[in-house]
């Protein structure tokens, strides 16, 4: 185990017990990394960095573009985001949702990480159907899917302010094998 870098300071919910600590980049753009108490205190940091930075994009006039994860991790931050307080800060309308691993099964089969994530929380926010992009996975042909799935990200991650494409957040689960993102260690 390593000493983090900077300083860690409390910046948790003291109400409910429980101290989460921030380590403070160094240097600008470097990953600040957070430690929190436990599952529901991590679902609710997500969903309230989720809000801010949608916020912060939506004031310079840009979409909020974010790949969206299967699995159980992050399914308690989507519930979050698709409930009050959260559901109400944010401006669906300018979210586009990209995903970030699928399985090759129907969009309604219970191991479809799109069937999930609508569960969760599409079908329970006011986002516009065009808003959300999966990979048609369940199609014969994989690499027509792929094709068009690669056509419609190109299509809108473009550059905004002349950088390059990029999702404007990514969620990624881990599975208790230590996998994310369907690449499995070994």
């Amino acid at each position: 185990m390593t000493k983090p870098r900077g300083k860690a300071k409390a910046a948790g919910r003291r109400d409910s017990g429980k101290t989460t600590h921030r380590q403070k980049p160094t240097r600008k753009g470097e990953p600040v990394v957070r430690v929190l108490a436990d599952p529901e205190t991590v679902a609710r940091a997500a969903a309230g960095e989720f809000v801010r930075l949608s916020r912060k994009l939506h004031a310079k006039g840009h979409a909020f573009r974010v790949a969206l994860s299967g699995g159980s991790t992050p399914r308690r931050t989507y519930e979050l985001l698709a409930q009050a307080p959260f559901r109400d800060m944010v401006d669906w309308k300018r979210v586009h949702f990209f995903w970030g691993d699928e399985r090759c099964v129907p969009p309604d089969h219970p191991d479809s990480n799109y069937r999930m994530i609508r569960e969760a929380l599409l079908d329970h926010a006011d986002i516009p159907a065009g808003n959300f992009h999966r990979m048609k996975a369940e199609l014969a042909d994989l690499e027509q899917a792929a094709g068009d799935y690669a056509s419609d990200l190109a299509r809108v991650l473009e550059p905004q302010d002349g950088n390059r494409p990029r999702l404007d957040m990514v969620f990624l689960g881990m599975g208790p094998d230590g996998h994310t993102a369907s690449l499995f260690p070994g």
